[in-house]
């Protein structure tokens, strides 16, 4: 199993990166925050938020170990036999450490754009888990900040960085070199 895992602040690029792979070259998806979901959904929690999935995620890792959901990825991998995935929102540093037991097998990518034009894609998707403001939007890249120690660090952890400020084709454009490069 190959296995490209995605970080990167809000709104950088990260799900429409990971959504072009599948599109264009037959990788599995999977979110981290989907699989937190799922889990909060099969415990009966209803009226699931941003901030409710960060407390569930805190609480069950202080329970079970921070790489409980790193871990609950690569096994619904394994389960459904993928061979290709892109795993979208990395953000500590214990689920990088486990995912780097794959070897050479996974690579991190950093996807990163400046803050204006993240705030400005977060107010063209209208997610039910964004905010409205620009104030909003840096409190909540410090509390993101605070919660999740590879959030600022992001940059130096990964192995392949991608800046995708421009357009569409561009972080297009970027998958593929990546893909080349790596020989997936």
């Amino acid at each position: 199993m190959k296995v490209i895992g995605l970080c990167g602040k809000l709104a950088s690029g990260k799900d429409t990166f990971a959504d072009y792979l599948v599109r264009r070259h037959g990788f599995s998806k999977i979110t981290m925050s989907d699989i937190i979901i799922k889990e909060m959904e099969s415990q009966g929690i209803k009226d699931i938020d941003r901030q409710k999935i960060q407390q569930f995620s805190k609480e069950m890792k202080e329970k079970y170990g921070k790489d409980i959901w790193a871990k609950a990825c690569i096994e619904y991998a394994r389960k459904n036999r993928l061979r290709r995935v892109v795993i979208s929102g990395i953000r500590d540093s214990a689920e990088l450490e486990f995912f780097r037991t794959l070897g050479d097998d996974f690579k991190l990518v950093c996807i990163k754009a400046d803050r204006e034009i993240r705030f400005k894609r977060v107010k063209q998707r209208k997610s039910l888990k964004d905010v409205e403001t620009f104030a909003d939007f840096i409190k909540q890249e410090v509390d993101e900040g605070k919660l999740y120690d590879l959030y600022d660090k992001c940059e130096e952890v990964a192995d392949y960085v991608i800046n995708n400020n421009g357009l569409l084709i561009g972080l297009y454009a970027a998958a593929e070199e990546l893909l080349k490069k790596l020989g997936w």
